[in-house]
C-alpha cells in the first residue's frame, strides 16, 4: 500500500482580500489550511493570479494553525500552466483555488490517488457526478502538458480527462458556509483519541520501527469509519522506549508519519499525534523524569484540546490500559477500555451512539 499523504498544497489566490478576511478569529485562508493540515499537508505554496506576490493575503504569520504549515508565497505563477513555479513543486501535490469552500472529507480522494498507477497525471474531487469541487491531487508532470493554451481547466485538464489520464473521485460532506469557512459540524468536530500500542497495533513491547508494527484487526477500518463520520482522529501514546535508549524521538515520529500515511491510503486520516518519550526510570538522562504528558497524566490530551480548540465533552478516548482511562478522565474525556479483538467492531457502536 502506497502512502496516502500528500505533503504540499498549491493554492491559487484569485482574491487576496477575501482570503485574508477574518471570520471567527481566523482568516478564510487559515480555515482552509487548518482543514488541509488534518490530512497531512505540511507545505503550502500560495500563487498570485496575475498579481505581484505582495498582493497576496496579509497576516500569514497569524493563521492560528494547530499544526505547523510552511507557507511560501510566489508571484511567478506563469499563468494557467504553473510553469513559473515548476521548481517549487513536489512530485505530488494538491491543487486548489482559494475561493473553493472547503469542508468535506479529503480522505477518499487521497486514498484513490494513492492507488493510481504512474500513468495517471491527476485525480480531481467531484460531487454529484462530474461537478468539480476545485481540488485535486496531481503529479508534477501536469506542468509538462504540451498544449496549455486554453488554460488549466478548459485546456489541460479536459485533454487529460479525454485521454484517460485524469481520474475522478466522488465525495460528500457538509456544505461550507458562504464565507468559505467550515459549517457547524466542521467547526465543532468531535474528537477521537486513540492509544497506539495495544489499540492500533499489537503490543510486542517497545515497537519503534515498521518491521515490528502489526495492525490490530479492524484498526485501519476504525480510523476510516471515524474519519468518514466527521470525527477528528488523534494518537496519544507513551513511548518510554526513547527514555530507555531503545529508539529515538525521530524514529517515533517516522513511525507515526507512516501510520498516518497508511491510514490515508485506506480512506481515513490521523489529524495529529502526541507522544511522551519520558519515564522516571529511563536510562537516558534527558528523558529520566516525571512529565505531565505521560499517561495517566492528561498532558497530551490537554495539549491537543487546546491546539485544535476541542470540547472535551464531545471527545472519546480508546485505550487498553487503566492509565489511559485515568488520563481521559483527568482531561474531561469519556474513556473506553479496549480489551482486544476487532477495533472497528468495538469502536463503531461507541461513535454511532455518541450523538
Amino acid at each position: 500500500m502506497n502512502s496516502g499523504t500528500v505533503l504540499q498544497c498549491v493554492i491559487r489566490i484569485a482574491d487576496p482580500a477575501r482570503a485574508s478576511r477574518i471570520v471567527e478569529g481566523r482568516s478564510v485562508l487559515g480555515w482552509k489550511l487548518r482543514e488541509l493540515s488534518r490530512f497531512g499537508v505540511t507545505d503550502a505554496l500560495l500563487l498570485a493570479d496575475h498579481a505581484p506576490a505582495d498582493h497576496l493575503p496579509a497576516g500569514l504569520g497569524t493563521l492560528l494553525l494547530p499544526r505547523p504549515v510552511r507557507i511560501t508565497v510566489s508571484g511567478r505563477y506563469g499563468g494557467e500552466t504553473l510553469s513559473g513555479v515548476r521548481d517549487q513543486l513536489q512530485e505530488r501535490f494538491l491543487l486548489c483555488e482559494d475561493a473553493v469552500p472547503f469542508d468535506w472529507n479529503l480522505a477518499n480522494l487521497l486514498a484513490d490517488a494513492a492507488g493510481d498507477g504512474p500513468e495517471a497525471i491527476g485525480r480531481i474531487a467531484c460531487r454529484d457526478g462530474p461537478t468539480s469541487l476545485g481540488i485535486g491531487v496531481f503529479r508534477k508532470a501536469l506542468v509538462d502538458h504540451p498544449e496549455p493554451v486554453r488554460g488549466l481547466e478548459a485546456g489541460v485538464l479536459a485533454d487529460l480527462a479525454g485521454r484517460g489520464l485524469l481520474r475522478t473521485t466522488t465525495i460528500g460532506g457538509e456544505a461550507a458556509r458562504p464565507d468559505g469557512t467550515p459549517g457547524e459540524t466542521g467547526r465543532r468536530r468531535r474528537a477521537l483519541f486513540l492509544d497506539r500500542d495495544g489499540v492500533l497495533n499489537i503490543d510486542h513491547g517497545y515497537v519503534g520501527s515498521r518491521d515490528r508494527f502489526d495492525w490490530v484487526d479492524g484498526a485501519l477500518d476504525a480510523i476510516g469509519h471515524a474519519t468518514q463520520a466527521g470525527w477528528h482522529v488523534f494518537i496519544v501514546t507513551n513511548q518510554s522506549g526513547v527514555a530507555r535508549g531503545l529508539y529515538t524521538e525521530d524514529a517515533v515520529r517516522d513511525l507515526l508519519d507512516w501510520i498516518a500515511g497508511q491510514a490515508r491510503a485506506a480512506g481515513g486520516t490521523i489529524d495529529d499525534a502526541r507522544f511522551c518519550p519520558y519515564h522516571p526510570d529511563g536510562t537516558v538522562d534527558v528523558y529520566r523524569q516525571i512529565h505531565p504528558w505521560r499517561k495517566p497524566l492528561p498532558g497530551m490530551l490537554l495539549d491537543l484540546i487546546q491546539a485544535w480548540e476541542l470540547e472535551p465533552a464531545r471527545a472519546v478516548m480508546i485505550g487498553d490500559q487503566p492509565t489511559d482511562m485515568r488520563a481521559a478522565a483527568a482531561a474531561g474525556v469519556a474513556g473506553h477500555l479496549f480489551g482486544g479483538g476487532n477495533l472497528l467492531a468495538f469502536l463503531r457502536p461507541i461513535l454511532d451512539a455518541f450523538g
